[in-house]
């Protein structure tokens, strides 16, 4: 398990360039994260788990991760396609 918290600079110690890459690289993977959570709860309403059982709850996470995907593969199809099409447009 590596370490995810941010390295802090003062005014009198400035960040490394180490370690502002190092937070750089936390920033990329937190953001797709939090990205996710955040469309799962405000559109989805998906980080509620209201089942009986942990069969149950595995089975709505995974359920949801799946619609998830589903609607991230629509929304990248749709740009591609756009893409596309304005391509063919413009010769």
């Amino acid at each position: 398990m590596t370490n995810a918290v941010h390295e802090k600079g003062t005014r009198n110690h400035q960040l490394t360039e180490a370690q502002k890459e190092s937070n750089r690289e936390k920033s990329k993977t937190r953001a797709r994260v939090e990205h996710v959570f955040g469309f799962m709860t405000n559109t989805m309403n998906a980080m509620y788990i209201r089942t009986i059982g942990y069969a149950r709850a595995e089975a709505k996470i995974g359920l949801s991760n799946l619609t998830y995907n589903m609607m991230r593969c629509v929304q990248l199809n749709k740009k591609v396609y756009n893409v596309f099409l304005w391509d063919n447009y413009a010769q």
